[in-house]
């Protein structure tokens, strides 16, 4: 007799293996927020008044031609994910869940929307919207950037969510206000890095990416989209330089895209690095949503 028929394999040994349900993994939620929310009935923008904090997507459907496949995708594939919370206090208070929050930050879109009349209208989106518990929301619109990646207007076009930036007339113009001009808040100054025109491009890439059914060719339009670089066009002095606080790199592309913008052009110093500021908010917005960046969270 053999040793192995001596000794037959454990009962365990044999069994399959099985993965395990985490009904709390980042996964499971993703599947279960995204059901949900597209079980609401897509609403007019800005929607009636309702109670409560959350999260929400909003869904393009007009003319503008960048965005004709996210029209025709027939609001299943979000512009913009974003969340209003209940706020709790640091002291612990309980949070208010029969406030105003979500309609409050959804107006607040609607009000930018509003003001980008060359290429924007409110009446061409849709928004669906989930109130939801506060522990839960922050958690919901990772869930929900990671499960539509990549959102355009979270990821390839930062901007339109961010508050209003101070009165420094060397502020950069963000990629959404030089796509969607209007807001009286908009830089002075062109964009640090991309120009209309490539702007255009990377949006198209993100986009395509977006509506991709099939998921070898969405990771493959994805990676094609975060290996798109430029050189960037000028970034602010840094604190151990002197001279003009605005340092060009590239002067072709800073003077073209001023000229567009009708701009009023500072003192400026030309340089020939590549470097990029350090602590650049729109970088900094960008890559905490790009797509890389939300497959590498838990779950």
């Amino acid at each position: 007799m053999s040793q192995s028929q001596a000794n037959p394999p454990h009962r365990r040994q044999r069994a399959r293996e099985i993965d395990a349900f985490d009904p709390l993994s980042l996964d499971s939620l993703q599947k279960v927020i995204r059901e949900r929310l597209e079980g609401v009935q897509p609403e007019q923008f800005p929607p009636d008044d309702f109670l409560g904090a959350g999260v929400y997507a909003l869904y393009y459907v007009g003319d503008f031609d960048l965005y004709a496949p996210l029209r025709e995708s027939q609001c299943r594939v979000p512009i913009y994910v974003g969340k209003a919370e209940a706020g709790n206090s640091s002291y612990g208070d309980p949070a208010d869940k029969g406030g105003l929050q979500l309609i409050k930050r959804i107006e607040k879109h609607a009000k930018s929307v509003a003001e980008a009349t060359e290429t924007l209208d409110v009446r061409d989106f849709r928004v669906r919207y989930l109130p939801i518990d506060d522990a839960w929301i922050v958690l919901a619109e990772r869930a929900l950037l990671r499960s539509y990646r990549p959102v355009i207007w979270n990821t390839v076009m930062p901007g339109f969510g961010s508050n209003v930036p101070g009165s420094d007339r060397q502020n950069a113009r963000s990629i959404w206000d030089t796509v969607h001009p209007g807001r009286p808040r908009a830089g002075r100054l062109c964009n640090r890095r991309f120009t209309l025109a490539e702007m255009h491009e990377r949006v198209r890439l993100a986009i395509a990416a977006s509506v991709a059914i099939d998921e070898d060719e969405q990771d493959d339009a994805i990676a094609t989209l975060e290996d798109y670089r430029k050189r960037p066009i000028w970034r602010p002095k840094l604190g151990r330089e002197s001279g003009p606080r605005v340092v060009v790199q590239d002067i072709d592309r800073f003077t073209a895209e001023m000229d567009r913008l009708g701009l009023e052009i500072p003192e400026y110093r030309v340089v020939s690095d590549e470097n990029f500021a350090s602590n650049d908010p729109e970088m900094l917005a960008e890559r905490s949503t790009s797509p890389s960046a939300l497959d590498a969270l838990p779950g």
